[in-house]
């Protein structure tokens, strides 16, 4: 069971099995790529053949308080001290961080009488942390438009020569609207893993999270939640400020183009190619990947599977019906926000563009590692990202710049 990001590594080694042929035979479970949103079946392929049979699908959503935001005496304060009515929910990254303020400190839940937060994160260093930024940076950093090139939806390097865009002002933006964002949120979330900060939001202890599927379907388990119907979602908001990297310019917009993303590993299996039984191991893992399998999974966050697949979205976005949900022990509020929240994010016109060439983990490790010294104070948001794209050449020029090159053009789609 692979990364995503691991495709660059196994695929041009000969690590990987090709598995086109098995999937053509009828003799096997049926499950079909065309299940898939196109930025997902990305993930299974490389160069156009497939390796990866269908499991987890990855991506981050914004979560938050639905009874929270929709407080008549909360939202009166807010207007009153920001001066604007509270969205819900927030369209761009500077709402939420004003909600996120707003909210930070007062015990507006219940269920405890300890103030609570604005936004939770997970930022241990080593584990989830620089999904974070991924995710948040991404609007900030891409300059949109209706094509990719040199400068237009691109995020990790300059396509014509790997130059690391990752130091960009916008990139470097980004960084320092998260160590804020930071501050509305527990000051121990910067060693906290996943299950640290889920709990803490499933607790009913902040307003907002941002993270992987995993977090709305926790919040029906009513043994670990206490959110059950009031876990609304959204797709991720935009940064209403982003750098544009050909006019070398930030730009100001009343109206932010809405950016998805694939953030995570969207795991999912791959054959060895050394395997003395690859029929055996193809017939298992399609087992997992057919309809009535992949949706009890995705509809039980303990699996580890997130939804991303046709019949998994309500219709008429989908095929699943809302009953299904229903009978699984869904909210139908809490299904409906979370289902139309990762259609968008699967479907959008703006995309991050997800890294899968040698090395991947390498060059994330170092970001990683240098974000998490940010957001401990250790160093700036500048001077980590000019650290991490100082390594990143010095990595890509071991691994071959030619080389790196072709197969990064080739991932994102450059021509």
């Amino acid at each position: 069971m692979v990364g995503a990001f691991w495709y660059g590594d196994i695929v041009p080694n000969g690590y990987a099995f090709p598995i086109d042929d098995f999937m053509t035979t009828g003799e096997y479970p049926q499950w079909s790529y065309d299940s898939m949103p196109q930025s997902l079946k990305t993930l299974h392929t490389w160069e156009g053949v497939g390796y990866g049979v269908l499991n987890d699908g990855d991506g981050q959503v914004l979560y938050y308080r639905r009874d929270a935001l929709a407080n008549p005496e909360w939202r009166a304060d807010f207007k009153k001290e920001y001066g604007y009515s509270m969205p819900v929910p927030p369209k761009t990254w500077q709402q939420m961080l004003d909600i996120s303020n707003y909210f930070n400190g007062k015990n507006w839940d219940s269920n405890d009488p300890d103030p609570d937060s604005g936004t939770v994160l997970h930022l241990k260093v080593g584990e989830q942390g620089h999904y974070h930024f991924q995710s948040l940076s991404a609007s900030f950093a891409i300059t949109p438009g209706p094509e990719l090139d040199q400068h237009h939806n691109v995020y990790w390097f300059d396509p014509t020569n790997m130059k690391p865009l990752i130091n960009s002002p916008g990139h470097v933006a980004a960084l320092e609207f998260l160590q804020e964002l930071h501050k509305t949120g527990p000051s121990a979330q910067v060693g906290w893993s996943l299950g640290e900060a889920w709990d803490y939001f499933l607790r009913g202890k902040s307003v907002f999270v941002f993270s992987w599927g995993d977090v709305g379907s926790l919040c029906q388990d009513t043994s670990r939640s206490k959110i059950q119907g009031v876990c609304a979602s959204s797709i991720l908001p935009s940064s209403d400020t982003y750098y544009d990297h050909k006019d070398k310019k930030f730009v100001k917009t009343t109206n932010p183009v809405k950016v998805g993303n694939t953030t995570g590993g969207s795991w999912h299996g791959v054959i060895s190619n050394y395997s003395a039984n690859p029929e055996a191991t193809y017939s298992l893992l399609s087992l997992m990947a057919i309809k009535p399998a992949s949706i009890w999974l995705a509809q039980n966050g303990w699996t580890g599977v997130d939804p991303g697949f046709t019949y998994q979205f309500l219709e008429p976005q989908g095929e699943a019906g809302l009953g299904e949900y229903l009978d699984a022990g869904w909210s139908e509020a809490d299904v409906k926000d979370y289902l139309k929240a990762y259609y968008e994010t699967f479907f959008a016109d703006t995309f991050l563009p997800y890294l899968r060439i040698p090395g991947s983990f390498e060059y994330w490790d170092i970001l990683d590692k240098n974000l998490s010294a940010t957001m401990s104070g250790e160093i700036s948001p500048k001077q980590a990202l000019d650290n991490t794209a100082k390594t990143w050449e010095q990595i890509t020029d071991r691994l071959g710049r030619d080389q790196q090159l072709g197969y990064y053009q080739s991932a994102i789609g450059y021509k």
